[in-house]
């Protein structure tokens, strides 16, 4: 009798159809394929570097390229040339990149992934990322009267791919951007190289700081540093009678002196009188002046009104601070010069009473110097050094009652923690002439000590201005600026002379 082999032939045919089945699922250990034998994607091609972006201080760029096959996701790396390389994973075909320097070279490559298999790198682009520098200086160029305020005209340097700027103001020194009380302008950009606006309502006698930043196609840059302007008090709007052609220059003429030896006053005291005679100052404030004075007393229609040693043998640094005027605008008092010399210093100041020749009425005209700030006197020592010269000039008789102008390199100013000789001046009622002036004729974030350097060093926030005129209440400052102290090619002093106009009643 035949087995009956029909349970058993169906039982096998089953067994077979179900490891086919688990084979081809990839249930069975040993037969299913294994991730990293996923076909490989083809490499990516097309990669372009588009919408490139400014924002702030960076920069950024979108990367796009065409879908390779295959492909899961994408590795996208860049880098400047010679730098380190950074990377990003997405599963799209663009990406963009941010956080770039601006005005640098960027390198891009891209490469497609089909889970772990990888493609061949794309072939590298690379582009300048773009840029809109931080637009600095931002200087005010004149500040006009208005009723009750003050209207600014501020101008600053054009930066290449502006079309406009934001110009942001508050008044005091806190963050201007976190400011409650800031206030934004727009100006469009003029391609002349620098851009002005003109700013109205500012309150008088009141500190504003201001920045600028510009924009263009590709985005807005960064806010530039921060300049701030005291404004001219609203007492000084009128002025007087007695128009004053005030200028305080540094010599640096001894020859002990080691920022001046290596630089012999012989060689520079023709052009600097020279200077003078063209300039045609009404006044001219002296410091340093031990020996130039005896070269520029003899300006043509000048003459020696004060020195530092008036009364004393002549001797070294007795003319250290002097003062020569215009004889046709000032008759010189006769026996009124004055000098004081500070304790253990050369420096010190004099003082001497004129007679405007225009109206007949007196005045005091001072030159002064205080410490040097790398000597070792503190900003304290210099505010009492100011107030013992004021409290010897008002002591005497000769002096009582009228306006002083006070001319003098101060070794301080606004940018000093404490600009001690302006802080006692300001008590007082005196203006230093720079923070008065209603038009600059020259660019004020220069600063007049100049350390024998070109171009000189610059101070964006305030002016670094220790060559100062200080002037009396009520009187008006039409101009201040400095003067450039170069002649043939050569430097005359390591600081600028500094001349103002003023209109005292």
């Amino acid at each position: 009798m035949r087995p009956d082999t029909t349970h058993r032939r169906v039982r096998h045919l089953l067994l077979a159809a179900i490891a086919v089945l688990l084979c081809t699922s990839g249930l069975v250990a040993g037969v299913a394929e294994p991730a990293s034998a996923a076909p490989k994607p083809a490499k990516v091609k097309g990669v372009k570097l588009k919408k490139p972006r400014v924002d702030g201080t960076t920069a950024s760029f979108k990367v796009k390229w065409k879908r390779a096959a295959r492909a899961t996701s994408y590795k996208v790396k860049w880098k400047t040339p010679g730098g380190k390389a950074r990377k990003a994973r997405t599963g799209k075909t663009s990406h963009v990149i941010t956080g770039l320097a601006q005005g640098v070279d960027y390198c891009v490559k891209v490469r497609a992934y089909n889970g772990k298999r990888k493609g061949k790198w794309s072939k590298q682009v690379c582009r300048t990322s773009p840029q809109l520098a931080p637009v600095q200086p931002v200087w005010v160029e004149r500040q006009q009267p208005q009723g009750g305020t003050v209207a600014l005209t501020f101008r600053w340097n054009e930066v290449p791919g502006a079309t406009s700027y934001e110009l942001a103001y508050v008044p005091g020194e806190k963050d201007i951007q976190k400011h409650k009380k800031k206030k934004v302008v727009t100006v469009p950009a003029t391609g002349t190289g620098t851009a002005a606006t003109v700013v109205g309502g500012f309150a008088p006698s009141q500190t504003y700081c201001f920045q600028v930043r510009a924009s263009g196609p590709r985005g807005t840059g960064a806010w530039g540093v921060a300049g701030c302007k005291f404004t001219e008090p609203a007492s000084r709007f009128t002025g007087g009678g007695i128009h004053v052609n005030m200028m305080t220059w540094n010599m640096c003429s001894s020859s002990s002196v080691p920022a001046c030896m290596n630089r012999p006053w012989d060689d520079r005291k023709v052009a600097a009188r020279q200077l003078i005679e063209r300039v045609q100052p009404d006044a001219v404030a002296l410091q340093e002046s031990s020996p130039a004075v005896d070269e520029l007393d003899t300006a043509a229609g000048y003459e020696r009104a004060c020195q530092v040693g008036v009364g004393l043998p002549d001797q070294p640094n007795a003319r250290n601070q002097s003062l020569i005027v215009k004889s046709q605008k000032f008759d010189v008092v006769a026996d009124t010069a004055r000098g004081l010399r500070f304790s253990g210093y050369s420096h010190g100041g004099c003082w001497v009473r004129v007679i405007d020749t225009v109206t007949t009425r007196p005045l005091i005209l001072a030159s002064i110097h205080l410490s040097n700030p790398a000597a070792p006197a503190s900003d304290q020592d210099r505010q009492a050094q100011m107030a013992a010269f004021w409290g010897a000039l008002n002591a005497d008789p000769n002096a009582a009652g009228l306006p002083v102008l006070l001319a003098g390199d101060y070794n301080s100013d606004r940018n000093r923690p404490l600009d001690g000789p302006r802080v006692f001046l300001n008590s007082i009622g005196y203006d230093d002439a720079f923070d008065a002036a209603e038009a600059y004729q020259s660019l004020p974030y220069v600063n007049s000590w100049n350390n024998w350097t070109l171009p000189p060093p610059i101070s964006l926030r305030w002016g670094g201005h220790v060559d100062r005129v200080f002037v009396p209440p009520y009187a008006r400052v039409t101009s201040w600026q400095m003067e450039q102290p170069f002649a043939g090619g050569l430097q005359l002093s390591d600081h600028a002379p500094v001349r103002v106009t003023v209109e005292i009643p």
